[in-house]
């Protein structure tokens, strides 16, 4: 009778450790795979948003200021973010902050300075997304 309630109880515990397990398999998995496709697409409107860099080095700064459409992937998923990495949440953030600033701009002309530095963290961003990929 012992050998019965030994049995089933370690049959139980066995199976909820399986259980278990399994379930943290698929959940990393799902995670993983949930992360993967959050980066593509941060990567995929990075490089849509070239333009930055482009009108920056060609001195552009009024057609700038002026084509900055909102970005969509960063504003769907601003609350997944932390699933990427420190360096890419880092670069993300301070690139779409100055992205909003940049796109808020009525006269650009007296801040090349700081319209300058977007573009240099739109490089930051592309490259610690692609790093990560």
């Amino acid at each position: 009778m012992v050998e019965v309630v030994t049995g089933l109880v370690l049959g139980s515990l066995v199976g909820a450790v399986a259980t278990a397990a399994g379930s943290y398999f698929v959940f990393r998995r799902r995670r993983r795979a949930e992360t993967d496709h959050l980066r593509l697409a941060f990567r995929t409107e990075l490089e849509a948003l070239s333009y930055v860099a482009e009108l920056t080095e060609a001195g552009s700064y009024e057609a700038l200021a002026a084509s900055v459409e909102p970005p969509q992937v960063y504003e769907n998923n601003a609350d997944r973010i932390g699933h990427l990495t420190d360096r890419e949440v880092e670069a993300i953030v301070a690139f779409y902050t100055d992205l909003y600033w940049l796109r808020d701009q009525q006269d650009i002309e007296d801040k090349t300075e700081r319209a300058d530095e977007v573009a240099r963290k739109w490089h930051d961003a592309v490259e610690a997304v692609r790093a990560a990929s």
